[in-house]
């Protein structure tokens, strides 16, 4: 074999290690979420806990405030999931927001990234037949705190808060909440406004773990 024929075939070898070693988007995150979880690599779920401090949007982030007046870039959040018994408690703590203010909060479909709207919607225990994309659910026998996760908080005078959710079922492993949203508003409850909380101010993408490790909250 001649010099210029090794030349040639290197970079034909490495194109194709390059192809083999490339991984596939998950299954479990739709769209352009899919880049907000490392590698975007199947057979991962969120972990337990996770944590982050709100910045400017940038490729790659955990926690991104789209509105950095209501949630100021330094603020923090953390959502941990543990199991009960037939059920799962949800706690989200956060800190560094605007004091003495009330905003809604939920867990949702996909990860964060720098459309808010990706996040797509509230996690559901069941699902609403009638809501899809650009239809959110409002019916309230659906967008309920018994069905979704809600976590509405008011913020003490150093614009922190706690809040609990405890449901009565295990999330779907086969299709996991991967995200925490501050809105605007306090989650509504009335006909066709059930589950709507105004803007979304800022979104944590929780951490992602092998999914073949056994975790806390899962069906």
């Amino acid at each position: 074999m001649n010099l210029r024929l090794v030349v040639l075939v290197v970079p034909l070898v490495l194109g194709a290690c390059a192809s083999a070693m490339a991984t596939p988007a998950s299954p479990e995150v739709s769209g352009s979420a899919v880049s907000a979880v490392p590698d975007g690599a199947p057979g991962l779920e969120p972990g337990p806990v996770s944590s982050g401090t709100f910045r400017q949007w940038r490729e790659g982030a955990t926690a991104v405030t789209y509105d950095a007046v209501a949630v100021p870039v330094g603020a923090t959040a953390e959502v941990s999931v543990s199991a009960k018994k037939g059920g799962v408690v949800v706690k989200a703590t956060v800190s560094g927001l605007v004091p003495g203010r009330k905003y809604g909060a939920h867990l949702h479909n996909n990860p964060c990234t720098a459309d808010p709207a990706e996040a797509g919607p509230h996690y559901q225990h069941r699902v609403d037949p009638a809501a899809g994309p650009g239809k959110p659910s409002v019916d309230p026998a659906y967008a309920n705190p018994a069905n979704e996760v809600w976590l509405d908080l008011t913020t003490d005078s150093e614009g922190a808060a706690v809040a609990t959710s405890v449901q009565q079922w295990r999330f779907d492993a086969a299709r996991p909440p991967w995200s925490f949203v501050l809105h605007a508003e306090g989650t509504h409850t009335g006909h066709g406004e059930a589950g709507t909380a105004g803007a979304r101010l800022a979104c944590l993408t929780r951490d992602p773990v092998p999914a073949y490790v056994n975790q806390p909250g899962r069906g």
